[in-house]
Order: C-alpha cells, then sequence, then structure tokens
C-alpha cells in the first residue's frame, strides 16, 4: 500500500494525472500539433500509459508475498542454475532490506524492459521517416531504427542497448540487443539476466486510442525458455497530459545507497 501511495503522490508532484482520475482524456490533439511524420507507414504516433497487470481477482491494496506480483510469464522466472543463485542473493538482500541490483536506487537509467512495461509513468512515440523515437517520461529515448540497418558488429552495452525494426502490415516488430545485464525485467529487480538478453516486441495500433504491445525476452544464459508479457497502451491526449514538470531523480533522493548496495538515508 506504501508503494501505491508512494507512486500516487510522485505523480501529483509532478503534475501527471493519477490513473483513475475521471474524465482525464477527452482524447483530441492540440491544433496543428502532430508526431505522425512518417505517412508511408501506420500511425502509432502519441502519448501512451501502459497498465499494470496483476494477477487475476488480485487488486494493488492486495498483500502479496515477494515476487509474487509481475506482468512476466512464466513466473517464477525460468532461470538456468546459475542464475537462480543470482536470484536467491538479490532475494536474500531485500529481505535484509538491501537493495541489490536496483538500478532506480542508485538514480540510474531503467533500461527498456522497464520503461516499457512500468505502467506508471507516459511514453510519447514520435515517428520519422527510417525511425520510430520511443520517449519515456524523465529517461532516456528508444530509437528503433527502421531504415533497414543491422545491428552493430562491435557495439557496446548499454542501458537501451541497440534497435532495429520494421512493419509488417499494420504492426512495428523491434528487436533489441546489447543491453547491460544490470537493468532490470522484473519490478523488484530481482530477476538477473546477462548481457546476451535480447528482445523482440511489437506494437501494434488496435484502436484509435489503444495500443497492443507484446514483448518477448531471449537469454541463452540465463533462462531456460523465453519470457513474455503483454501490454495494453492507452492514449493521453487531455488538457492535463500536454505539459509536463521535469524532475530529476538527484533531486533531494532519499533512497542512496552505501557501498554495499544497502538503500539509506543521506545527509546532503
Amino acid at each position: 500500500m506504501k508503494v501505491i501511495l508512494v507512486i500516487a503522490s510522485a505523480l501529483a508532484l509532478v503534475g501527471l494525472p493519477v490513473r483513475g482520475q475521471a474524465a482525464d482524456d477527452p482524447v483530441a490533439s492540440a491544433p496543428g500539433h502532430t508526431l505522425y511524420g512518417d505517412p508511408a507507414v501506420p500511425d502509432i504516433s502519441g502519448l501512451w500509459l501502459g497498465t499494470y497487470t496483476l494477477r487475476p481477482g488480485d487488486t494493488p491494496q492486495t498483500p502479496v508475498a515477494p515476487q509474487d506480483t509481475t506482468r512476466w510469464a512464466p513466473w517464477p522466472p525460468p532461470l538456468t542454475p546459475a542464475y537462480r543463485k543470482q536470484a536467491d542473493v538479490l532475494d536474500a538482500a531485500a529481505k535484509q532490506g538491501r537493495a541489490i541490483g536496483d538500478n532506480g536506487a542508485r538514480c540510474l537509467p531503467f533500461g527498456v524492459t522497464q520503461m516499457l512495461t512500468i505502467g506508471v509513468y507516459p511514453f510519447e512515440i514520435v515517428q520519422t521517416p527510417g525511425q520510430v523515437s520511443v520517449w519515456p517520461f524523465s529517461q532516456m529515448p528508444i530509437v528503433i531504427w527502421t531504415d533497414g540497418r543491422s545491428h552493430p558488429k562491435d557495439l557496446k552495452d548499454s542501458y537501451n542497448g541497440h534497435t532495429i525494426g520494421y512493419w509488417e502490415g499494420d504492426t512495428l516488430h523491434a528487436d533489441t540487443v546489447g543491453m547491460l545485464p544490470s537493468i532490470p525485467i522484473s519490478p523488484n529487480a530481482r530477476t538477473p539476466h546477462s548481457n546476451k538478453l535480447h528482445i523482440q516486441w511489437t506494437l501494434r495500433r488496435v484502436a484509435a486510442d489503444v495500443v497492443h504491445m507484446q514483448i518477448t525476452l531471449f537469454d541463452d544464459d540465463a533462462f531456460t525458455e523465453p519470457m513474455v508479457t503483454t501490454e495494453l497502451l492507452r492514449r493521453k491526449a487531455g488538457p492535463n497530459w500536454q505539459e509536463f514538470d521535469d524532475i530529476s531523480c538527484f533531486e533531494n533522493n532519499r533512497n542512496q545507497v552505501d557501498s554495499e548496495g544497502a538503500p539509506g538515508f543521506t545527509t546532503f
């Protein structure tokens, strides 16, 4: 319950409507404003907010065991023995109140999987010839290159990796590689993976104001089988969603960590 309250408070502070507010979306763009700059392909541009799915029958207030509420299948994660040992270390540290592996506690970028599936902050999709840019709120953009290029052979691992894509009918297929093993997958940041993580995802507009997104994770070192999730993105275009305040994780951050990864208060 505390987590939900903190998220709601944070959204209110930065000027974002809290999900569940009444009538937050008369869906209409500002006059003369468009993010759709590539009429040769289907239009998936706009501001979108995902859903935070739970187990059937649960509500955000339902008490659940650690790692029991997730959007990924299968669950628990199908980890190889070596990576199951890493997960056990992360779980044990979490029970002691230590946030090992939590990039957010260090003000580091979330990475692709967390940004696409967090379901709390919106992201904006901008389409131009040869690329589709996904701009998550307060994070670095994910550029999907659709100009026919391949992944670089000398790619250096990064938080967002490198993404290429192509259109098949009304569906955008994206392929992401080259991600750091430190980026989180599950919301609790306790699903380890290697730098061989490979993401294949699709975006398809299924209604005027709904985009269907499916994400599949592959990792030959860490997983015994792929992990999959589905997300429904809803368009946000009312007056409350046209301009956002900027924020910084470092501004009055109260969740700094020590040299061993334990979170706590820091005196500035």
